[in-house]
């Protein structure tokens, strides 16, 4: 009972600590909070007066979510598909022992050749990302140049240019987002169905098709030379297994990929592409402002 009471007590106090903070705080935090919607708006003001600006950061990032969205559809339709394959594999292996191929190790060498290449892909695509919205951010800084100069008169300090150029791709991010969302709404099971085709195509490409053979063992052979009285012929491709033959083996249901799954990959690759985009813009834009100051603040 002590100890509950001790605990409650405690409980009590630390709530009474957070509300006098809060409550002798609460002008600096509305302050904060003004000053805060303040520049917002003066950022969003600004990117719909250099419409072209705007326009042009919505398309890259636009493009770059959407790029980034169909790689991350490739890596797990390639992963669903090779675990889908391979259990069809093991309903056949069960049926018919006697069956063998070189289905699992071409499918696991196909599998990790796509991978490689889909995760060297992902890590150029975060590159080439920061390097895109670097040289936009330098572009966009160099045409508004005389808006820049013209803050650093009126006192704005560098950090505040910064601050206020970085909240203008809010809109470019918005406007991005929703319409690829949009898009994965609406063509989700179509866009699943293009990223089975494409790695179909991958593994097409680089590795040839599994050939399954159906071999008879010692005990199959034993038992049929004993009823027909002669040897066995060289066992040859059988190209109709069941339950799957050769085509339907392959082939993927695109049911398998829930919207859900695609959706949290979509926020993980809208969160690594706006971190991304802020950090190739932040150094863009204090590249070109730190500039500028250094050109304003030299002797005439």
């Amino acid at each position: 009972m002590i100890k509950d009471f001790s605990f409650r007590t405690k409980v009590f106090f630390l709530f009474c600590i957070i509300h006098i903070f809060f409550t002798t705080n609460r002008y600096n935090f509305y302050i904060l909070e003004v000053e805060m919607m303040t520049t917002i708006r003066q950022s969003i003001v600004a990117a719909k007066y250099h419409k072209k600006l705007t326009i042009i950061y919505t398309l890259f990032f636009a493009l770059l979510l959407f790029a980034f969205t169909l790689l991350s559809q490739l890596v797990l339709t390639q992963s669903i598909a090779l675990r889908y394959i391979l259990g069809k594999w093991d309903q056949i292996k069960n049926a018919l022992p006697q069956v063998e191929s070189t289905l699992n190790e071409q499918l696991v060498d196909s599998n990790d050749f796509v991978m490689t290449l889909y995760q060297k892909l992902f890590v150029l695509l975060i590159i080439g990302s920061i390097m895109i919205f670097f040289l936009l951010s330098t572009y966009a800084a160099h045409v508004r140049k005389e808006e820049i100069n013209s803050m650093y008169y009126i006192g704005i300090t560098k950090g505040q240019i910064l601050k206020h150029l970085l909240l203008e791709l809010l809109i470019p991010v918005v406007v991005g987002f929703s319409s690829i969302l949009l898009l994965l709404v609406l063509f989700h099971s179509q866009f699943v169905s293009e990223s089975i085709t494409i790695n179909r195509k991958f593994v097409d490409k680089y590795f040839d098709q599994p050939t399954l053979v159906f071999t008879q063992t010692e005990e199959l052979s034993d038992l049929t030379n004993h009823k027909k009285g002669k040897a066995l012929s060289e066992s040859k491709p059988n190209n109709a297994i069941l339950p799957y033959n050769r085509i339907s083996l392959f082939e993927v249901n695109s049911a398998e990929t829930s919207f859900r799954q695609t959706f949290s990959d979509f926020l993980l690759n809208m969160l690594i592409l706006s971190l991304s985009a802020i950090i190739g813009a932040l150094i863009g834009f204090y590249s070109h402002v730190t500039l500028l100051s250094y050109r304003r603040n030299l002797p005439a």
